[in-house]
């Protein structure tokens, strides 16, 4: 505890206190006055007094009651204030002893004394804080109203910020927990439950509702969505406490609801406590940081206080925008941006050897499944392959404890030189792993949304456009996950991993490309006759539904839900020679023998071009 500051604002605060105390001393010395002698009470009440009040006011300061703002005075403020005026009271009381004057006081006045200070104290500041709450938002109907869809302690926070705002007011809550219906929170009624909103809606004249849920399953996101729409209102959302990590306010943050929260996944949670223990203070290194992916591993390290982050980056535009994200939304971390190739050996090993980082996540690919399939098969099997083991060798050489690689479920049965190219990374970290004290961890996932080339921006762009939104064919799908879930169980992986492991997400329900197509239209506030889906036909390398295991391979459980392990072919001794020897060639193969080759390094990898279908309107069907 630590003495306060003599400001102005303090001062003001002891002089207050100072006359709250010489108040309950008088108040409780007339209430006992019958029961007493008196007759020379009076004569020494300013010696009481001068002892009471630096003795009372010392104990404030102690208990940091000086150190808090009025204004914004809570229930810890509160708390500080009751525990301060129990001390005071027992060091009043054994100062009066030693001073020789406590036969002039009952000891009832010991019992009226602190309850009235309590209340002068604590009564001044909340009066004072609901004054300026009152002058500064208290202006009745200003702001547009909304409803808030829970009544938790999501609902709680949200309704308290949005009482300080102009933009919005609150008319009330609704929530399916009926107990809670005619109920106050925070000044504001729990009206019924969420199917009630389109009666509400209509009756209080709202075009707005904000779902204060931010732990609702997938099944609850979709049923308020649906509920929204019936009611013509705009449906928006707080984020989750996983997609905030490393914010710096606490307040939340009111957003429309996206695509991504209407994908059939349950929010993650993570082991932080293990998390902690295995990054806090130590150097962590990021390839690919400037990626999609490999920027929110940034993001998410970040907040678990590493000693040291390096990123490691090709492009130099990227680098810097996500070295400048990081230095803005943590400016007490330590931040090394390395510009290098991850085929570029030296450069890797200087960087390795420079920071010495005890965990190295390995995110940097080529990804981009078309684009990779035709005119760039080589540049993706090196990028894709050779980069990786660049990385992991230093790794190995540079006693880094853990190498954690970022896969893709396109490496199960890969009919793409991308996912070829993936599986065969996978490989060169398994055939690794014999005789290392280096921990390799492979972590395979699906589709990401928002990430760069993914469905969701091309969509958005198409609608911006007015449409047509294009989807490959109607009957493809897709897993998919947020970018920061994907950021979360890469992590999570690398935390649990004891090294040569292929980590499997859960990822949910598998997802139609043409059912996120209409979601988009539909959150965009339009209909499939303002915006069309048009079939255009599968393009190389695609194939209509992806695979999380290969025929061969199996899993078994870990202690997290969404965390599963695959146990892989195993890599035949001498492979992994023969296979650098074709990668560091001199000559370079064109594409059809960049894929006859594949063939034979991964066995399951199936070459097949598909015909396009002709462009077509996508059917009319009820979203």
């Amino acid at each position: 505890m630590k003495l306060f500051r003599l400001d102005r604002g303090a001062f003001s605060a002891v002089f207050h206190d100072a006359l709250a105390i010489l108040l309950a001393g008088f108040a409780a010395a007339v209430l006992t006055a019958g029961f007493v002698d008196t007759s020379s009470l009076f004569e020494v009440a300013w010696t009481i007094a001068a002892i009471a009040i630096p003795t009372q006011v010392a104990v404030n300061s102690l208990f940091g009651v000086y150190q808090g703002i009025w204004r914004y005075t809570s229930l810890p403020d509160i708390q500080r204030v009751v525990f301060s005026v129990i001390s005071g009271t027992v060091l009043i009381s054994v100062a009066l002893r030693l001073a020789g004057l406590d036969g002039y006081l009952d000891y009832r006045e010991y019992i009226l004394y602190p309850l009235f200070l309590l209340a002068l104290l604590t009564g001044a500041r909340m009066a004072y804080r609901s004054f300026k709450e009152w002058s500064l938002y208290g202006r009745g109907e200003e702001g547009t109203p909304v409803i808030v869809l829970g009544a938790g302690d999501a609902a709680l926070g949200l309704v308290k910020e949005l009482s300080r705002s102009h933009e919005w007011r609150v008319t009330g809550l609704l929530d399916d927990d009926t107990s809670k219906s005619g109920r106050m929170l925070h000044g504001v009624r729990v009206l019924g439950i969420l199917d009630d909103l389109p009666r509400f809606a209509q009756r209080l004249k709202v075009r707005h509702a904000i779902v204060a849920m931010p732990s609702a399953t997938y099944s609850v996101r979709r049923r308020v969505v649906e509920v929204c729409k019936r009611a013509r209102v705009q449906v928006m959302t707080v984020p989750t406490l996983n997609s905030e990590v490393g914010s710096k306010s606490g307040a939340p943050r009111i957003r429309k609801v996206a695509v991504e929260d209407l994908m059939k996944r349950d929010p993650v949670t993570l082991d932080d406590a293990g998390l902690h223990d295995l990054l806090t203070t130590q150097v962590v290194m990021v390839t690919g940081a400037g990626g999609s992916i490999g920027s929110e591993l940034c993001r998410q390290l970040a907040a678990y206080q590493p000693a040291l982050l390096v990123l490691f980056e090709q492009s130099e535009f990227a680098l810097y925008r996500v070295d400048e994200q990081l230095r803005e939304q943590f400016p007490e971390l330590p931040v090394v941006s390395a510009i290098g190739d991850v085929k570029n050996a030296r450069r890797v090993a200087q960087v390795m050897h420079q920071y010495r980082p005890a965990h190295v996540f390995h995110a940097a690919a080529y990804k981009h499944v078309p684009l990779m399939e035709e005119a760039n098969a080589w540049e993706a099997v090196l990028n894709n392959v050779l980069g990786t083991h660049v990385v992991a060798r230093c790794a190995i050489d540079h006693d880094v404890q853990r190498f954690v690689f970022v896969s893709t479920d396109k490496a199960v049965n890969p009919t793409n030189v991308m996912g070829a190219s993936k599986r065969l990374a996978e490989m060169v970290c398994q055939a690794l792993q014999a005789g290392s004290n280096t921990r390799f961890e492979m972590v395979r996932f699906g589709n990401v949304l928002g990430s760069a080339g993914s469905v969701i921006p091309k969509f958005q762009s198409q609608i911006d456009k007015g449409g047509p939104v294009t989807v490959t064919h109607p009957e493809m799908v897709r897993y998919f996950m947020s970018i920061p879930e994907a950021a979360q169980l890469v992590l999570q992986a690398g935390c649990m991993g004891l090294g040569g492991e292929i980590f499997v997400m859960d990822m949910g329900e598998p997802v139609k490309i043409v059912d996120v197509a209409r979601d988009m239209i539909r959150l965009s506030d339009l209909s499939e006759n303002e915006i069309r889906i048009v079939y255009t036909g599968l393009r190389p390398g695609e194939k209509l539904f992806e695979e999380l295991l290969a025929d061969d391979e199996h899993t078994r459980p870990t202690p997290h839900p969404k965390l599963r392990i695959a146990k892989a072919r195993e890599v035949a001794p001498g492979w992994l020679t023969e296979m650098l020897a074709w990668l560091q060639a001199d000559r370079i193969p064109t594409d059809s023998e960049v894929r006859r080759d594949l063939k034979r390094w991964v066995p399951e990898f199936h070459s097949q071009v598909r015909p396009k279908l002709k462009a077509v309107p996508a059917a009319k069907t009820a979203p």
